[in-house]
């Protein structure tokens, strides 16, 4: 009778996690704008057949297997671009992770482990985001905990195995290669690991466990090609990230907790709990409890050395897909003697704390249903009944679809899109020649900072300001009806054939605070003579010694500017991490041909730093 009083309680407690997991999942999912991935990925569905999709959307256009590929070229083709349909199945993968690992923990050792280890997977951040994501890292973490279910049920399941359950390994096996990389390789680890249980098992579970991973293998095999390309030929999978700092895996864990003290706390106690009420410790697992710690840490210590010796491929998400097995482990040594109310309070801390760091500490929900795509667009349409025909608007990103695909939603009308396949001086020109009182001007994909110089150059005045995740949006105004933005350095200063020009020193201190994130200079040129060649400079010296510990140019390419034309050069960069005490800016123009020219103005411009630009990845 207690048995199953306690099975009872314990099922209520699995629902309640499920039902916050799906509930955290699910709400408004509509409303989470794409993200730039997964707008890259939807570029990548408009295709008339699938010999196309796989050739030039993934072979040619991806680092990725191909599996979520084509799970969005199908869903594309049944619901179009719409952001529910798009990421409902990704959502469901995810919740449905959440009760995988429950069953996988409960396999390997005892329901209280599996609530703990689940309650943690649905109300961390890790888990949350990327189930919002209509890329791999859902579907990958679902086929791979679905993977070890089978895996499980073969090597240590007491009940008879059948074609349901090899078939169910086989392809889950598959599936979880085709999802990512790092999936892909932890598939494969697993499998491997596998092996080595072999002799303890009857010999009708070594042929089904064999001949599964045969299976998997030949349905792989058709796609090898795929991953060969990627790998061998097209000779990256990554290469746009950082190398890892020595800090980064305590800053993922601190992401995965949320970046909450409270949060963090209330786990550590979690954690020691079985110590605290003094539960016995079993070493009758050890050897499920090494392939956790080997299943994390093999993975880890792969990605990172392949990060340092070749090219960068270490982030967050890529852990996704073996963090389970270190959460299963660090709670492994919850047992059955730890009492219902007990674990009833400790669940109901676990999802408190979580949930209110996600609101409070996070503003989880904030930043992922306001990005910056969807709501430049919202901005854009507020200046527009605001302004009318006195706003003109221009936005730039890395494809142009992305901004264009809101900005058309919301009805902004004649707005001008850039790329990073357009020319800075083509972008220059549009701005120049605008006779609109104002400029409304958004900036997405970390924008390089010459995009909205260029823009501050020519319309030097704050109305307003917005920032989302690596994106802003200004509202700009060309005479003096806002906040001023530009610190003049020098005016009207005629340059009769010197290489050398306009040479400006400018003191760090003066110039910059704590708060100050980004500079930029600009330099407001008019051709007297035909310009061709020509820089503007930014060094970093030392005042005392006048020793350079940074330099940084802007040059003209690949345009000429005639007489009497106005050219804009603008060189910006974050502040380094260096100590700037004691240094200075030196700013200069360089005439490369020795050309007549009138410098205009010679401006610097200020940014200051913003929790939310970064905030989706870092603390607020």
């Amino acid at each position: 009778m207690r048995k199953v009083r306690r099975y009872r309680y314990d099922r209520v407690l699995l629902w309640l996690i499920l039902i916050v997991s799906a509930v955290l999942r699910l709400w408004q999912l509509g409303s989470v704008p794409f993200m730039h991935d997964e707008f890259s990925a939807l570029g990548r569905t408009c295709f008339d057949n699938f010999h196309d999709l796989i050739r030039e959307g993934v072979m040619l256009g991806d680092s990725h297997p191909a599996g979520t590929q084509v799970l969005l070229y199908i869903l594309v083709k049944i619901f179009g671009w719409n952001a529910f349909w798009l990421k409902l199945p990704f959502a469901l993968m995810g919740v449905a992770s959440v009760y995988l690992v429950y069953v996988i923990a409960n396999q390997w050792f005892n329901r209280n482990v599996g609530l703990v280890s689940a309650a943690l997977v649905s109300v961390s951040e890790l888990f949350l985001f990327y189930s919002q994501l209509a890329r791999p890292y859902s579907p990958g973490l679902f086929f791979i905990l679905l993977f070890v279910y089978y895996w499980n049920r073969i090597l240590f399941d007491k009940r008879e195995i059948g074609l349901i359950t090899c078939f169910g390994f086989a392809v889950s096996a598959f599936l979880a290669a085709e999802m990512q990389m790092f999936s892909m390789a932890e598939a494969g680890l697993i499998a491997l690991s596998g092996l080595l249980f072999l002799k303890k098992v009857d010999k009708n579970r070594r042929k089904a466990y064999l001949w599964s991973c045969v299976a998997a293998v030949v349905l792989y095999l058709p796609t090898l090609p795929i991953f060969y390309y990627q790998l061998f030929v097209y000779g990256s999978i990554g290469g746009w990230l950082a190398k890892p700092a020595p800090a980064f895996l305590t800053d993922f864990l601190k992401y995965s907790l949320n970046y909450s003290n409270l949060f963090i706390f209330t786990m550590l106690i979690v954690a020691l709990l079985p110590l605290i009420v003094g539960s016995r410790k079993s070493d009758k697992k050890l050897a499920i409890r090494i392939c956790c710690l080997v299943w994390f840490v093999l993975p880890l210590a792969l990605a990172w050395a392949y990060s340092l010796l070749k090219e960068p491929i270490l982030q967050y998400s890529t852990l996704i897909f073996s963090f389970p097995f270190l959460i299963i482990l660090v709670f492994s040594y919850f047992n059955t003697r730890i009492s219902v109310k007990t674990m009833a309070i400790v669940i109901g801390f676990v999802l408190l704390t979580g949930i209110t760091s996600l609101v409070i500490d996070r503003q989880y929900f904030n930043q992922v249903y306001h990005q910056g795509f969807d709501q430049i667009a919202v901005e854009m349409r507020k200046a527009q009944e605001n302004y009318g025909d006195s706003i003109a608007f221009v936005s730039y990103s890395d494809r142009t679809f992305t901004n264009e695909f809101y900005q058309n939603k919301a009805g902004i009308k004649n707005a001008k899109f850039y790329c990073e396949d357009d020319k800075i001086f083509d972008y220059q020109s549009f701005i120049i020649n605008q006779d609109a009182e104002y400029l409304g001007v958004g900036l997405a994909d970390h924008a390089d900072m010459p995009w909205e110089l260029s823009a501050v150059a020519e319309y030097p005045y704050l109305i307003q300001e917005n920032t989302w995740f690596t994106t802003r949006y200004l509202t700009l105004g060309k005479t003096d009806n806002g906040h001023p933005l530009l610190h003049n350095l020098k005016e009207n200063v005629r340059i009769d054939g010197k290489e050398w020009a306009c040479t400006t020193k400018l003191s760090i201190g003066e110039c910059v605070d704590a708060d100050t994130e980004r500079i930029g200079f600009i330099a407001d040129i008019q051709a007297i003579d035909t310009v061709g060649n020509i820089a503007l400079i930014v060094e970093i010296i030392d005042s005392a010694t006048g020793e350079k510990s940074f330099w940084k140019s802007f040059e003209l390419k690949d345009n000429v500017v005639v007489p009497g034309e106005r050219l804009l050069l603008t060189n910006g960069f974050f502040l380094p991490a260096a100590d700037l005490e004691g240094k200075m800016f030196k700013v200069y123009v360089w005439n490369k041909e020795k050309k007549e020219l009138l410098i205009n103005r010679l401006s610097y411009y200020l940014v200051k730093k913003n929790a939310y630009f970064y905030g989706l990845y870092n603390p607020l």
